[in-house]
C-alpha cells in the first residue's frame, strides 16, 4: 500500500441557479478545453472523534469513493498551503487502513473515529490545457447533498471548483490561470465563494442564520478550514443562497424534538427526512449506529478565533473575556495546555515527515519540561516531576536526528571557511552521509512515535495540562506574580550552574565534570549524547567513547554545555509566558534578556561539539573501511581549533554572565 501526498491549490466559485449552461469556454484566454466534461458520482464520508479532535487541529479525514481519487484522504495545513495525503482503499472499503490510524494516533489519543458527515456529489470535470499542450487546471461543477451525521440534518448546494493540476507552477502563472477561468465564470454571473469547504456547509458552520448546528468552540469551523482553507476567498461571497435548508428562527427544534421527527427544507423547498442513525461506519468497519453526539468537546468560551485556527482550541483556560490568565492557576492551565497542544501537533507533523518537524517536536518537549520545572513550587505532588523525566527521554530520542541535520547544515560553510582547501567532492560526500544518517534517525523516530509508551506520554501530557494539580498558593497568586516566580526560578538555575562550573574550573578537577543540575547518566560535555535505542550517540568526558577531543577539553566544554542548557530553559519559559499573554515585571524581563545575550555564543560552541564528534566518528569509519580521509581530516582539525578557542574563552564568558545575573537578581 502506497501513500501519496500533494499540495492543493484551488479556488471556489458560485453561480446563480441555471447559470452553468451560460458558461462560454470560448471566452477563455490563453487556455483551451482539453475534452468534453466527464461526470463522476462520488461519496465522501468525513471522520472525527466525538469531540472533534481532528477538526480543532485543522486536520480533516475523509473516505472517498467515485471519481479519480478513491481512497482515504488526510488534509492538513502548512505555511506553504493546504496538503493532502492519500492512502488507497482496502478490499473492504469501509475499513480504515492501519497507516491512517497510525498517522492520526497522536491527535485522537486512541478515541474512536466516527463519521461526522456524508457528502454525495455529482461532479462534472473539465480539464484546461495550456498553449504548450500541458494540462494545467481542472474545473469541477459540483451538485452536493450532505448529511450531518451528528444531527441528521440534510443540506444541498452547488459550487464550482478550479484546482491547479501542477502545484509547482510559478506564482505568476498560477494567477494567470485563475484569472482566465474567473473571467469566464464572472461573465456567466459567477463570483468567488465565501465558503471554506464542503465540510463547513455539511456541518452547518456556514448557515446564514444565527445559531447553527455547530457549538461555540468553533471545531466545525476549524474542520472546514482543514478541508478547504483557513479563510473565505476574497470577493463578494455568498449571501446564504448556497445552503438552502432554512430553519425556523423562532423555535428551538433541536432541544425537545428527537432526531427524525421533523424534516428540513432542501432545494426547491421540499422537506427531507432527518435520519435518526448514521448509515456510516466507524474506522474499523463496525456500525456506528446512533452513538454520534452533536455536542462537541469543550463548550467553553475561547479568547478568540485565533486560538482555534492555530490548533489550540482547548489549550488553556484563559478567562472568557479574552483578557488573558488572571491567576497563577489560570496561567498554568494556559501554559501547559498550549504547550501540550503544540507537542501533539508536531507529533502529527513528524509522522507526516514534514521538514523540521522532529526539531520542533524536540523544542516542544523541552519547552514543556522547562515550564514544569519552573512551575514545580506551584504544583502539588510528584506527577509534574515524573512527566518532566519522561519528556527528557523523548527529547533525547529526538536528538540524534537533529544532530545529523545540524551537521549537514554546517558542513558547506565550514568547508568554505577553509578557502577551498577541502575538495568539493569530499564535502558533498560527507554531507550526503550526514543527510542519510538524519533520514535514518528520523525514520527511527517515527517508529518510536507509534509505540504505546509514546502515545501514553501524549495522553498523560494532555490530561495533566487539562487539570494540573496546582497549590492553593498558585490559585491565589496573580498571574504576573506567578510568571515572575517561574522565570526567576529558571534564572537562579543559570546562576547556580554557572557558579558551580566556575568553582570546578578553579579547583581543576576534571574527574567530576557533572554539574549538580545535569541530567543523571548524561556526560556533561555531550550535547550530542542523544539516546538512540538506549545507547549514547555522542561522547562526553565521562563516557570514554567517541572522544574526538581530549578529556580536559571535553571537561571545559561540558561546563559550557550545562550553562547553555540552563539559559535555554530561561528562553523556553519566557517564550511560553509571552505566548500566554503574560509579561513578567520589568526587572525580571531584563535579567532574562541579559541571560539570552550569551546563548548564541554558547550555542555556536555546542554546534561545533556536535560537528567535531560526528567528524571524529566518520574519520574512524573511513579508516576502518580504508577510504580516503583527507577531507574529513581537514575539517576535523579545523573544528578542534574552533573548540579549543571556544573553551579558552568560555571561562571569561561564564564569569561575565554570572556577574550580570548576580547584579540583576540581587
Amino acid at each position: 500500500m502506497t501513500a501519496t501526498t500533494h499540495r492543493e491549490i484551488e479556488r471556489k466559485y458560485e453561480l446563480p441557479e441555471g447559470a452553468g449552461t451560460r458558461v462560454d469556454w470560448g471566452l477563455l484566454e490563453g487556455l483551451g478545453v482539453a475534452a468534453e466534461p466527464v461526470e463522476h458520482r462520488m461519496e465522501a464520508v468525513y471522520y472525527d472523534t466525538e469531540d472533534m479532535a481532528l477538526g480543532r487541529r485543522l486536520v480533516a479525514l475523509r473516505r472517498r469513493r467515485g471519481g479519480a481519487d478513491d481512497g482515504w484522504h488526510v488534509k492538513h495545513h502548512e505555511p506553504s498551503g493546504r496538503h493532502e495525503l492519500q492512502v488507497p482503499l482496502l478490499r473492504s472499503p469501509e475499513r480504515m487502513p492501519a497507516a491512517v490510524r497510525g498517522l492520526l494516533a497522536g491527535l485522537t489519543g486512541g478515541r474512536p473515529l466516527v463519521p461526522i458527515a456524508t457528502l454525495r456529489t455529482v461532479r462534472r470535470v473539465l480539464v484546461l490545457r495550456g498553449p504548450e499542450g500541458t494540462d494545467l487546471a481542472e474545473v469541477a461543477a459540483d451538485d452536493v447533498e450532505a448529511v450531518d451525521e451528528r444531527t441528521g440534518t440534510v443540506r444541498t448546494w452547488a459550487e464550482w471548483e478550479v484546482e491547479l493540476l501542477d502545484g509547482t507552477l510559478p506564482e505568476q502563472r498560477q494567477e494567470e490561470v485563475f484569472a482566465a477561468v474567473e473571467a469566464v465564470l464572472r461573465a456567466a454571473g459567477g463570483r468567488p465563494s465565501a465558503s471554506r469547504a464542503k465540510i463547513a456547509r455539511a456541518l452547518g458552520a456556514e448557515d446564514p442564520e444565527e445559531g447553527t448546528a455547530v457549538d461555540d468552540d468553533g471545531a466545525a469551523v476549524a474542520a472546514a478550514a482543514a478541508d478547504g482553507g483557513g479563510r473565505p476567498q476574497q470577493g463578494s461571497g455568498t449571501e446564504g443562497k448556497g445552503t438552502k435548508d432554512k430553519k425556523d428562527k423562532g423555535k428551538d427544534k433541536g432541544k425537545d424534538k428527537g432526531r427524525g421527527e421533523k424534516g428540513e427544507k432542501s432545494r426547491g423547498g421540499k422537506k427531507r427526512s432527518i435520519r435518526p442513525e448514521s448509515s456510516g461506519t466507524t474506522g474499523d468497519g463496525t456500525d456506528s449506529g446512533a452513538k454520534h453526539s452533536s455536542t462537541q468537546a469543550g463548550g467553553k468560551d475561547k479568547p478568540g478565533a485565533e486560538r482555534v485556527m492555530t490548533g489550540a482550541a482547548d489549550a488553556g483556560s484563559a478567562p472568557a473575556n479574552g483578557a488573558g490568565p488572571g491567576t497563577g492557576e489560570e496561567l498554568l492551565r494556559t501554559l501547559l495546555g498550549e504547550l501540550a497542544e503544540r507537542l501533539v501537533l508536531w507529533d502529527f507533523k513528524a509522522r507526516l515527515a514534514v521538514p523540521d518537524a522532529v526539531h520542533q517536536m524536540r523544542i516542544g518537549s523541552r519547552s514543556l519540561r522547562s515550564v514544569l520545572r519552573a512551575a514545580a513550587p506551584l504544583l502539588e505532588g510528584t506527577a509534574g516531576d515524573e512527566l518532566a523525566l519522561r519528556l527528557r527521554e523523548l527529547a533525547r530520542a529526538l536528538s540524534a536526528a537533529r544532530d545529523a541535520e545540524v551537521t549537514a547544515e554546517l558542513l558547506p560553510a565550514r568547508a568554505a571557511e577553509l578557502g577551498g582547501g577541502v575538495p568539493a567532492a569530499g564535502v558533498a560526500s560527507l554531507r550526503r552521509t550526514a543527510q542519510e544518517q538524519a533520514e535514518k534517525a528520523t525514520a527511527g523516530v517515527r517508529r518510536r512515535l507509534g509505540g504505546r509508551e509514546h502515545l501514553q506520554l501524549l495522553a498523560d501530557v494532555q490530561a495533566f495540562a487539562a487539570a494540573p494539580p496546582v497549590t492553593d498558593a498558585a490559585r491565589a497568586l496573580p498571574a504576573r506574580d506567578a510568571a515572575d516566580r517561574m522565570l526567576v526560578r529558571s534564572l537562579h538555575r543559570v546562576e547556580r550552574v554557572a557558579r558551580r562550573a566556575l568553582e570546578e574550573e578553579a579547583a581543576g578537577a576534571p574527574g567530576a565534570a557533572q554539574d549538580a543540575g545535569a541530567d543523571p547518566g548524561t556526560a556533561a560535555g555531550a550535547p550530542g549524547a542523544a539516546q538512540d535505542g538506549g545507547r549514547p550517540s555522542g561522547a562526553g568526558p565521562a563516557s570514554g567513547t567517541d572522544a574526538g577531543a581530549d578529556a580536559e577539553l571535553r571537561w571545559h566544554l561540558g561546563h559550557l554545555h550545562s550553562v547553555r542548557k540552563a539559559v535555554k530553559r530561561v528562553r523556553y519559559v519566557e517564550a511560553a509566558l509571552r505566548d500566554a499573554g503574560v509579561r513578567p515585571h520589568k526587572a525580571v524581563r531584563r535579567a532574562a534578556a541579559d541571560a539570552h545575550e550569551y546563548q548564541d555564543a554558547l550555542g555556536r560552541i555546542m554546534d561545533a561539539v556536535v560537528l567535531e564528534q560526528w567528524l571524529a566518528r566518520t574519520a574512524r569509519s573511513l579508516r576502518t573501511a580504508r577510504q580516503d580521509r583527507y577531507a574529513v581530516g581537514l575539517l576535523h582539525g579545523a573544528e578542534l581549533v574552533r573548540l579549543r578557542t571556544g573553551a579558552d574563552g568560555g571561562r571569561e564568558l561564564l564569569e561575565v554572565l554570572l556577574a550580570q545575573l548576580e547584579e540583576d537578581l540581587g
